[in-house]
């Protein structure tokens, strides 16, 4: 499975994804300050699912039947080390194929997944 993270979570989440035998990448790192809608396409595109914080892709899935979105919904508070904690227990835990054409909310301790 392909991960795109957004500019608002933690780079090292890369790792995280990575660890789990997934395919993932940073925004910064391939399309620089690119805005929600160049974000929101280039995922679609390429098949990646969108990591972010920004309830503003929810909207855009919602309109447009994105290819996956999973929206954080954790603490601003939170250290890089709990998210990429909460995200590893995430992985071992979800069906990534139920995820696809989706947006799941990830919250402390649990997720919400909705078909679009």
């Amino acid at each position: 499975m392909k991960f795109l993270v957004d500019a608002d979570s933690p780079h090292s989440l890369i790792d995280t994804f990575n660890k789990h035998g997934h395919d993932a990448v940073h925004v910064r790192d391939i399309l620089g300050s690119a805005t929600d809608d160049e974000i929101f396409e280039y995922a679609n595109k390429n098949k990646h699912i969108i990591v972010t914080r920004d309830l503003g892709f929810a909207e855009k899935f919602i309109e447009n039947k994105g290819f996956g979105l999973v929206l954080t919904r954790l603490p601003y508070y939170f250290t890089v080390d709990k998210i990429n904690k909460i995200f590893d227990e995430f992985l071992e835990e979800v069906d990534l194929k139920g995820i696809i054409n989706s947006i799941t909310v990830l919250e402390l301790g649990k997720y919400r997944t909705k078909k679009l």
